[in-house]
């Protein structure tokens, strides 16, 4: 109890009794005085309950191989995915707050059924090929590539390999259901029916900042169901050329090329070159963000804990935390995919950013994560 709650509580007995009764009656009518419950309700900064974590691929691989054996598309729910759950979260299947992110399995030749859903989606092919129809446009996806599922679009998954294909999926699950805002609902069969030719939005729409001439540009979400690495790696390598962001070194965002917003209302999705021998500087912003580590291996310093990553890798950085990456290879590039919550932030007004000022820009390393080790766990 603070001062200021001590000069409104303590008194002589009869105004103690006074408080006691008041307090009672409050309790029983369901109402909180606000002068006792401030320091929780109001802090002065920031608290997030989400923990800075990281989640190694060799672990994660080998679960969802085993889930790949034993559990089956129906007994999976029509989805193989394993949610990445952060400690601080008190077990909820949530990476922070706001952002669900999970690893799916797809074997080989299988088809997870069409089905649709409120909360957006997005997901980054890790291994493998698969492909995805979102609303009848069949896309291929391999290795890189980045595909969009805006909410309530029919959209079913399948493999013609034989190797099974592997991807991260985003979606605003915890904030769906904050907000409960949740529908979901199966389609009638297990593949939609194809009405454009294989590829139809990248081959239409995938030049970019090009759009047919007679079309108006496409406001709500990106026209593309998917953004193909191949693509997306000639601009990052483009831009790393000739411009970097201090604290993100090359950082591209996957945006609607009509209307250069973030791909969806409620995510953020990027995709980041951490050139030879970079270390960016450290800031913290009010969003929080999942990575996966792409192509290399390298560290990122997350409140003053050195996060040590390598290639297939996921690590969350919780609101509000101070963060910078590092490279350490002198000749070996490293490329992390991200998601973010940053356009719900923005839309609200609530987003800020801030940099260290001391030490150069630079946070002081007290430990390096350990997920094993005594207060991580």
């Amino acid at each position: 109890m603070n001062s200021k709650t001590e000069n409104l509580t303590n008194g002589t007995p009869s105004v103690e009794m006074e408080f006691s009764r008041m307090y009672q009656e409050m309790e029983r009518s369901h109402i909180k005085p606000l002068w006792l419950d401030e320091a929780r309700i109001l802090p002065r900064s920031p608290e997030p309950r989400a923990v800075p974590w990281l989640w190694k691929w060799l672990q994660i691989y080998r679960l969802a191989s085993r889930a790949g054996d034993l559990v089956t598309i129906e007994r999976g729910g029509d989805r193989r995915a394993l949610g990445l759950s952060n400690p601080g979260l008190n077990g909820q299947p949530y990476a922070t707050p706001t952002l669900w992110a999970a690893i799916q399995w797809l074997n080989g030749h299988e088809i997870e059924p069409a089905h649709r859903h409120s909360a957006q989606a997005v997901r980054f092919m890790i291994k493998g090929k698969a492909y995805s129809t979102v609303q009848g446009d069949k896309i291929e996806l391999e290795r890189g590539d980045f595909a969009l599922n805006p909410p309530m679009a029919w959209h079913d998954h399948g493999s013609e390999n034989d190797d099974p294909a592997i991807w991260m999926d985003g979606l605003d699950i915890p904030l769906n259901n904050y907000l409960n805002a949740t529908f979901f609902e199966e389609a009638s069969k297990d593949r939609q029916d194809i009405t454009a030719i294989l590829d139809g939005s990248v081959l239409k729409y995938g030049a970019g900042s090009l759009r047919p001439a007679w079309e108006e540009p496409v406001q709500k979400y990106s026209p593309m169901s998917a953004y193909k690495w191949a693509a997306t790696e000639r601009a990052l390598t483009n831009l790393a050329k000739v411009d970097a962001s201090p604290f993100d070194d090359a950082a591209l965002e996957y945006t609607n090329p009509h209307t250069g917003r973030s791909v969806m209302d409620t995510i953020a999705a990027w995709i980041q070159l951490l050139r030879p021998g970079t270390h960016t500087k450290a800031h913290r912003q009010v969003n929080s963000s999942v990575y996966h580590v792409f192509e290399g291996r390298g560290a990122t310093v997350i409140g003053g804990v050195r996060f040590d990553w390598e290639e297939g890798d996921i690590f969350a950085i919780p609101s509000w935390a101070y963060h910078e990456h590092i490279n350490g290879s002198s000749t070996e590039r490293a490329i992390l995919f991200s998601i973010q919550d940053t356009p719900v932030m923005k839309a609200l007004g609530k987003y800020r950013e801030e940099a260290v000022s001391t030490n150069n820009g630079y946070q002081k390393v007290t430990n390096v994560f350990d997920a094993g080790a005594p207060g991580n766990t």
